[in-house]
């Protein structure tokens, strides 16, 4: 039963089942707890019946790996085993996961998806851990994967873990080195070490003396890994997506948002989440957006973060000079004061532009040219003032006579410039002024005979056998959600000669008494035009459904609805994306917003995502051909012994093998003691195996040469004496290339080749004689 390492199995188990414990705090509900625990305990099971058998650690893990693939379709893909619906039930799941994880901040839900992901991830390191701890004698590298398991909690809780489950894997790792380090003793029985200090009668391997050292060493660093994080930055959780480790308190029952450098125009800005991301009070009768970025980059679907040039720090209450382009412009100030604000640093949201600001404690810049600040930490609450224009405000005068803009800004996307361009001639005319032009557009985009304002976009059509671009599809089907409409507006402007952006943030939100709540199901997009005397100005494309009025300057009245009009209607409809493949550069998620649209396409559905899963799997299988080629070839002879003297010589030629594919070549056509000259010399062997090696030869000789025994000899114990005193002195480079590609399964499989391929010449041979 020591064989099958049992204790050692069990540990590496624990491990892996202590480096998932913390799992638990990103999820509702434990119903994932029990099929992972079958699972775990069915690799370890097959673990140790693979090792009392005498099986190879390769094809042990190898049925290690069938077991879990097996069981987890057996437990969760029961129904849908046939071949034609294995694959669809898989991507259901793998997309119920990746929406559960872009859609939910920890605590999530343990939907299908998730429950199917962790069954199929725990147990797969399970089995790493068991190859590395148990079957490779390697506990310490086994923290590996261990690591990366236990990362997957921690990083995506978006707040700081409790220690007790950092301390608990590293007792459970300190375990699996203790119980390793034990086994390695008890080999080497003929060790003798005497402590420094005076020995305890049970201390058989007299190691006291190392005993306090190592427990300090230990403690030390564990104490380390506890405290040096609390003194380095704390960086954003990305390790497994931007769903779950967006989490965290924002203090007013508020849950933390942030927003993400990119924005994917067929996914992002859906969120129907109601979690509040912060309140404030306003003296504005009818308060704006609240703004968190701009972008003007698009490519390829996605809008890209503008860097800001140059920041300046930012002194509370002191005037901010004013955005580039505005000019004498009848404005009026008003004063917001947000509290409970849950929207995670640099980004602040606040109605723009910011005249003046007072962010408290925490430090803060601004861009000069745009009046937008930025903060080093979130504040939990903040102080802005702001201009707003009125209802006369016009530019005054021509973009010809402007200052410069970025060029960026009037770049149309190439893949939709030819529709867009004709869309927007249908719209203006060429007499029109800029001002009225935009104004033209943002009419024409809002028109309910027109379009259709739902987070439900239609299929991507497909135009001369090319599925249209993502602004092309959205002109074509009149559908989609604020991104799509704000997109659409830049580009028309643009078409025109007019610079535009797109903003992001969110809607004023809804009156709750005398304050306003903004939740994430308000994140917003709205086109910002640039006129001479006005500056970037804010325009209102997206139909009233979903963002209430235009403002007063572009034709809309205040009159007609408040700042909740905005709220978007509960569709009945699902949620379901353009059928069109995501573009290279799409993100996992939107504006890093707990709730936030997703992408439904299974990663399943793509020929080549299938391809590179054959390739990974072909790999992974064709890695296995050269060991276990080895494995066969040195077993070989003893497969076909038929006694003891035909046993030893097996057993000698599996030495000599296993040497050779350590780097030692074998001496070819020598005696015996021959043999173990040669050994000495080009061996690396410490007092004990230049011992087994001369009782190995002495029992090889007694086999060949001696009259024969009713007790056989065997040179189990001495070779694994050899050979572990060889490995040990050898490079990594040299163990490494014994493991993966020893040269007996080089030979092996070259063997193997010349048989396939001189067999059509040998058939031909016996028929050519045959027929003679």
């Amino acid at each position: 039963m020591s064989r099958a390492r049992p204790l050692e199995t069990l540990l590496a188990a624990v491990a892996v089942l202590v480096a998932s414990w913390p799992v638990r705090t990103l999820l509702i509900g434990d119903t994932w707890i029990r099929p992972v625990l079958l699972l775990l305990a069915l690799v370890a099971v097959i673990g140790m019946v693979g090792r009392a058998v005498g099986a190879p650690r390769s094809l042990t893990a190898a049925a290690q790996l069938v077991g879990v693939l097996g069981g987890t379709a057996l437990l969760h893909l029961h129904d849908h085993l046939a071949p034609s619906q294995l694959p669809g039930a898989i991507g259901d799941l793998f997309v119920d996961a990746t929406n559960t994880l872009s859609r939910y901040a920890a605590p999530a839900p343990a939907t299908p998806g998730i429950v199917f992901a962790l069954t199929l991830i725990v147990p797969l390191v399970a089995v790493l851990v068991d190859l590395m701890s148990v079957g490779m004698r390697m506990p310490a590298l086994a923290g590996m994967p261990l690591l990366a398991l236990f990362l997957m909690s921690t990083s995506n809780t978006g707040e700081p873990l409790n220690p007790v489950y950092f301390v608990a894997l590293a007792a459970a790792w300190l375990l699996m080195l203790a119980q390793g380090g034990m086994q390695l003793l008890r080999r080497w029985s003929s060790t003798e070490a005497y402590s420094r200090t005076p020995e305890r009668l049970e201390d058989r391997f007299g190691i006291a003396g190392y005993s306090s050292t190592a427990r300090w060493v230990g403690a030390g660093t564990v104490l380390l890994a506890i405290l040096v994080p609390a003194f380095l930055p704390h960086l954003p959780p990305r390790y497994l997506s931007d769903g779950l480790a967006r989490s965290g308190s924002g203090g007013g029952n508020v849950g933390v948002v942030g927003f993400s450098d990119r924005l994917d125009l067929e996914q992002n800005l859906r969120s129907r989440s109601q979690e509040p991301v912060l309140r404030y009070t306003t003296s504005d009768p009818d308060p704006p957006p609240l703004r968190a970025m701009s972008m003007s980059m698009y490519a390829g679907g996605n809008w890209v973060h503008d860097d800001p040039p140059r920041e300046r720090r930012g002194t509370n209450n002191e005037r901010l000079p004013s955005p580039d382009g505005l000019g004498s412009q009848p404005i009026t100030l008003f004063r917001t004061k947000v509290s409970a604000n849950g929207v995670d640093s640099p980004i602040v949201a606040v109605p723009w532009p910011v005249s003046s600001a007072d962010m408290g404690d925490t430090s803060w810049t601004y861009e000069p040219s745009a009046a937008m600040p930025r903060v080093s930490d979130r504040p939990d609450s903040y102080q802005i003032t702001y201009s707003k224009l009125g209802p006369s405000a016009r530019p005054n005068g021509s973009h010809a006579s402007a200052p410069a803009v970025p060029s960026n800004t009037l770049r149309v996307d190439p893949l939709s410039a030819d529709r867009v361009q004709q869309t927007a001639d249908g719209i203006v005319r060429s007499n029109d002024s800029d001002f009225t032009k935009a104004i033209k557009i943002q009419d024409w985009l809002r028109d309910p005979s027109r379009f259709t304002y739902s987070l439900t976009l239609k299929p991507t059509q497909v135009v001369n056998g090319a599925p249209l671009d993502p602004i092309s599809n959205f002109l074509v089907t009149r559908q989609g959600y604020c991104t799509q409409f704000a997109t659409a507006m830049v580009m028309l402007a643009r078409s025109q000669d007019i610079p535009a952006r797109l903003a992001v943030g969110f809607l004023p939100g809804t009156a709750d008494g005398q304050s306003y709540q903004v939740r994430q199901s308000d994140a917003h997009a709205w086109p910002e035009l640039y006129f001479p005397g006005l500056g970037w100005t804010r325009f209102e494309p997206t139909p009233g459904v979903r963002a209430g009025t235009v403002p007063e300057y572009a034709g809309g009245s205040s009159s007609t609805s408040g700042p909740g009009a905005g709220r978007e209607s509960q569709e009945a409809t699902d949620t379901r994306t353009s059928t069109a493949p995501p573009t290279p550069t799409a993100p996992s998620a939107d504006t890093r917003q707990t709730g936030g649209g997703a992408s439904e396409q299974s990663w399943l559905s793509s020929s080549t995502t299938w391809w590179t899963l054959l390739v990974l799997v072909v790999g992974a299988l064709g890695a296995l051909v050269v060991p276990v080629a080895a494995r066969w070839r040195r077993e070989q002879p003893l497969r076909r012994a038929q006694d003891g003297r035909e046993h030893v010589e097996g057993e000698w030629h599996a030495l000599q093998s296993r040497l050779e594919d350590l780097g030692v070549a074998p001496p070819a056509g020598r005696t015996p003691r021959q043999a173990e000259q040669h050994y000495r010399q080009h061996a690396t062997l410490g007092g004990e195996g230049r011992a087994a090696l001369h009782r190995a030869v002495r029992t090889l000789e007694a086999s060949r040469y001696a009259a024969p025994t009713t007790s056989p000899e065997t040179l189990e114990q001495d070779a694994d004496r050899i050979l572990r005193d060889v490995r040990g002195n050898a490079s990594w480079s040299v163990r490494t290339a014994a493991l993966l590609a020893p040269r007996t399964g080089r030979l092996a499989v070259r063997s193997g080749l010349r048989a396939v391929l001189s067999a059509p010449g040998r058939w031909f041979d016996r028929r050519g004689r045959s027929g003679g």
